[in-house]
């Protein structure tokens, strides 16, 4: 048996035992690797099922954030429906920016809200379109729509889909009894903490 042999032989053991180590440490953290593009993200299992989801959602309210992943994740469970939740927090700029679409820029009307008329604006909503084959889904029949309301509903939450002036299928959101008004006079008047509003 020659120098090289054993050699070879000691790095794949000890190669071998790394990779063993790193896989306890993995399992008993509960988190496996996701790699997204060019982007090497952990990401933890008993979070939802998308990273983009969860990069998403992390901008939401504190107070939203959990319930937000209930509903994707209940919707997985119950209905089989993979949802990723595509907007969550918009500054006032962009929320403006939304608006003049269709008005001022280029392409279709999506809001009827300027900067400060939405609860995007104070991380309490969020937009979710289903994922087919890896692909959004925006042309989702009405009753997968109401099938994902009716799980978001029982959750809390308030859905765009059942405003009369401007529907708004993908739109779930929570003001805990506040209104639009006053969210605003709320932020505007500096009642923030970790850079959201003071719902109670």
């Amino acid at each position: 048996m020659n120098k090289d042999f054993i050699y070879k032989y000691r790095y794949a053991i000890g190669g071998g035992l790394a990779l063993a180590i790193i896989g306890v440490i993995v399992y008993i953290n509960k988190k496996r690797i996701v790699k997204l593009g060019t982007d090497v993200v952990e990401y933890a299992q008993n979070k939802v099922w998308d990273i983009v989801s969860e990069r998403n959602i992390e901008k939401l309210h504190p107070k939203v954030r959990d319930k937000a992943r209930e509903l994707i994740n209940k919707a997985e469970k119950e209905l089989g429906i993979k949802l990723r939740a595509t907007s969550t927090l918009r500054t006032y700029a962009e929320q403006d920016k939304l608006y003049a679409q269709g008005r001022t820029t280029k392409g279709g009307i999506v809001t009827n809200a300027r900067g400060g008329q939405s609860n995007h604006n104070f991380g309490t909503a969020l937009d979710v379109v289903p994922i087919v084959n890896g692909q959004a889904d925006w042309k989702t029949t009405a009753d997968t729509w109401n099938k994902i309301a009716n799980v978001g509903k029982s959750l809390g939450f308030k859905w765009g889909g059942d405003w009369k002036s401007f529907v708004d299928k993908p739109h779930f959101e929570m003001t805990f009894n506040n209104t639009l008004a006053q969210m605003r006079r709320k932020y505007e008047s500096g009642e923030v903490e970790g850079g959201y509003v003071k719902l109670a």
